[in-house]
């Protein structure tokens, strides 16, 4: 099967086309046929090697998550059956989902919504369990709440913005001007150009006692001005990194690396067929153009997601 994959860590120019021998399906696993694979910067760390995982070897096959159908189903598994449309998401050893072809433990599969063609669907997986597990587990947002969510126009960003505003939470985001009318269209209330203003100020004017989340999805500085804005006993979480958070009052502060979750991958394709919940592509590549993906999505102006394509 074709895949992209690298045999050492570096820039784009390290992933590389090659022809490698097709997954096994396992008894509790399923053999998806790839039509699209989505793309974020779990796959840039993995191949700059700044996260790796206990056991990989080269060449190693990126992509944590894809959208296609189900060609194989194994032994001890229920439910699915071959030809059907389904989603997946993972991080595991020897599991890379820019491929023709990817294994996955069945229990990490979920229909995709019948509303969305592949590369749509393929968008979906890790920025909508992530937002969802950021709004409703960690952060617990709920009705008439404030939340700031910086990054807001990313793939991540813009499911979060839908979850916290389906919720009735008031919603704050930062992006480039250029996406405040979208953003406003999934459901933003306040809208800031981090590039014009210092965000953090405009917050603390807006909200003198501060504001009850935050849902960082840039890190860095940006994580650590934004917990400026929080009121003591508020909710401070980041999908990137702590390094320049440093609490110095009560506020609850943590780092979600997403969890794979099948059940409520269901949840959000219920979601996005319901009409609850747009997903938003950036710009789609062929799969042999993997490395300008990463270009992309490294420049850090995608507004949504940028995916992978294996179908033509």
């Amino acid at each position: 099967m074709q895949a992209i994959a690298i045999t050492a860590f570096g820039g784009p120019d390290r992933l590389t086309l090659m022809d490698l021998p097709a997954p096994t399906c396992g008894p509790d696993q399923v053999i998806i046929h790839v039509q699209a694979a989505g793309v974020g910067m779990w796959d840039v760390k993995a191949r700059q090697g700044s996260l790796t995982l206990e056991g990989q070897q080269f060449p190693l096959i990126l992509g944590w998550e894809s959208a296609g159908i189900i060609e194989q189903v194994g032994a001890a598994v229920t439910g699915l059956n071959v030809g059907t449309r389904v989603i997946s998401t993972t991080y595991q050893v020897g599991i890379g989902h820019y491929a023709q072809s990817v294994a996955v433990p069945a229990h990490l599969v979920a229909p995709a919504p019948s509303s969305l063609d592949a590369l749509h669907a393929a968008a979906l997986p890790i920025g909508g369990l992530t937002a969802y597990q950021a709004i409703y587990e960690v952060l617990k947002m709920q009705r008439g709440e404030t939340l700031l969510i910086t990054g807001a126009a990313g793939g991540t960003g813009t499911l979060a913005v839908q979850l916290a505003a389906h919720l009735g939470v008031h919603v704050i985001a930062t992006a480039s001007s250029k996406n405040h009318p979208y953003l406003q269209q999934l459901g933003a209330s306040e809208l800031i150009d981090y590039a014009q203003t210092d965000f953090a100020s405009v917050v603390q004017a807006a909200h003198p006692k501060g504001i009850d989340a935050v849902l960082d999805c840039v890190g860095g500085e940006t994580a650590a001005r934004s917990l400026k804005v929080v009121r003591d006993g508020g909710r401070f979480v980041t999908i990137v990194d702590l390094e320049q958070v440093t609490p110095t009052r009560h506020i609850d502060t943590q780092l979600l690396y997403y969890r794979p979750d099948g059940q409520q991958l269901a949840e959000l394709t219920k979601l996005v067929d319901a009409g609850q919940l747009t997903v938003h592509l950036d710009q789609v590549f062929p799969l042999e153009k993997a490395s300008q993906a990463h270009e992309r999505l490294e420049t850090r102006h995608h507004q949504g997601k940028i995916v992978l394509s294996l179908e033509g």
